[in-house]
């Protein structure tokens, strides 16, 4: 059981470092679905991080923003290596991209300047 988790969430970190967001949030919650253990607010963090990018890049800014907030309260609270996940690093990127999101409210989508996405490294 613990190898087809794995499998799933490395193909959904996969799925998110090539920027298929919608993918990504899928493959993991189907995980995440199944998970009864504390594992399941980490998973959501990772859930909720995909969706605030799929949203950006919808130009929904304020949802993004909204999700990417509860993805940061969801992952900051994990160890720095939680299931190979360099924590800090990504709640670092993602503080970043909550500040771009707020920044950029209320600019034409025409006018929206772009940070490099960030990578979940293991």
């Amino acid at each position: 059981m613990e190898d087809e988790f794995e499998e799933q969430f490395e193909r959904g970190l996969q799925l998110f470092n090539s920027e298929e967001f919608y993918e990504c949030h899928d493959t993991i919650e189907d995980i995440w679905l199944q998970e009864v253990s504390s594992e399941q607010a980490f998973l959501q963090g990772i859930i909720q991080t995909a969706v605030a990018f799929h949203h950006y890049q919808h130009g929904k800014l304020g949802a993004a923003r909204s999700m990417m907030q509860l993805a940061i309260e969801k992952l900051e609270s994990y160890p720095a290596g939680h299931r190979g996940v360099s924590v800090p690093s990504l709640v670092s990127e993602l503080r970043e991209w909550k500040a771009h999101f707020i920044q950029q409210m209320g600019k034409p989508s025409s006018q929206l300047g772009r940070l490099r996405y960030p990578k979940i490294v293991r």
